[in-house]
């Protein structure tokens, strides 16, 4: 039975992943700064911080395991933004962003490659690596080609965004020098069965809305947490993948309309670049990859019966 740390493990996704990697057979651990409410039977738990290099220590050394899946990070740049329509009060010391996403990378690296069980990582990094997200500059993202595969250019401008893409690099690094296989698992914005109601399906994006030259902020593509969970569990089960992956993980776009009538309608500059690119409701950005390579297939759609 293969060990398996689950940073983030009071978090909403983990309610998803942990079950899912139960249900598969793994020995799983929870990991985090606050204790858990509820955790199925069997399931260790530690508490403590990602950026303590001995909390990390204490974690691995009890959970020897041989996979982490990391999902533990600071959702959102905790930084205080003007600019681009951006203006934000500060809730948290200024650096949290930094400190979780990035030196909570390296401790936890750092702590692992001292133990020497540790054979894999999944890293729930973002989309938003590429720098679609908060666009500080209020320029829309700037589109090399459609659709967006892993390999297109990342333009981050905010905390948040360049610590995902920088916490994808530490792990990187560590794959290089002590050998571990890094599964980096670039997710869209994931949605909640039990919080349907907040989520925009059938979605009409409104004129108001339209950037012309390229995206400000999404998509409009988005991962059910249990596709998610899914991609996680094949990560872990998938012994042919490469030292260092990475991919995008998305269950759909959560517009109505056909993906070229959006793109001509909302982000006009970018029709050439899609025309005999994309159909139907595929978004901007590509999950084929992940399909052909991780034998991902999204099943939780709004569009079906199991959504």
């Amino acid at each position: 039975m293969t060990n398996v740390l689950v940073t983030g493990g009071a978090g909403n996704l983990a309610s998803y992943v942990i079950p899912r990697l139960i249900e598969a057979g793994y020995d799983v651990t929870g990991y985090d700064t606050v204790t858990p409410t509820k955790l199925p039977d069997g399931v260790k738990f530690v508490l403590g911080n990602l950026t303590s290099l001995e909390d990390n220590l204490r974690a691995l050394t009890y959970s020897m395991p041989e996979v982490i899946v990391h999902l533990g990070a600071m959702p959102w740049a905790t930084e205080q933004i003007r600019g681009g329509g951006l203006v934000t009060s500060q809730a948290l010391p200024e650096d949290s962003t930094f400190q979780a996403n990035i030196a909570g990378v390296y401790y936890l690296m750092e702590a692992a490659r001292r133990l020497n069980t540790l054979q894999k990582v999944v890293f729930t990094t973002s989309y938003y690596v590429l720098g679609l997200g908060f666009r500080i500059s209020g320029t829309p993202f700037k589109v090399d080609y459609l659709p967006i595969d892993e390999f297109h250019p990342n333009r981050p401008e905010d905390t948040y965004s360049f610590s995902k893409m920088l916490g994808e690099e530490i792990f990187h690094s560590y794959s290089r020098a002590y050998g571990y296989k890094i599964v980096n698992l670039r997710l869209m914005g994931v949605d909640y069965p039990g919080f349907r109601q907040n989520h925009p399906y059938g979605y009409v994006p409104s004129d108001d809305e339209k950037t012309v030259e390229g995206p400000i902020g999404t998509t409009y593509q988005y991962v059910d947490a249990r596709d998610a969970a899914e991609a996680i569990l094949l990560s872990i089960q998938n012994d042919a993948l490469g030292p260092f992956e990475v991919f995008n993980i998305g269950t759909d776009t959560a517009y109505a309309e056909e993906t070229q009538d959006l793109i001509k309608r909302i982000w006009p500059a970018l029709a050439p670049l899609a025309e005999g690119k994309i159909s139907g409701h595929e978004g901007l950005i590509s999950l084929e990859r992940a399909a052909k390579v991780l034998g991902y297939t999204p099943k939780h759609s709004w569009r079906t019966a199991q959504g």
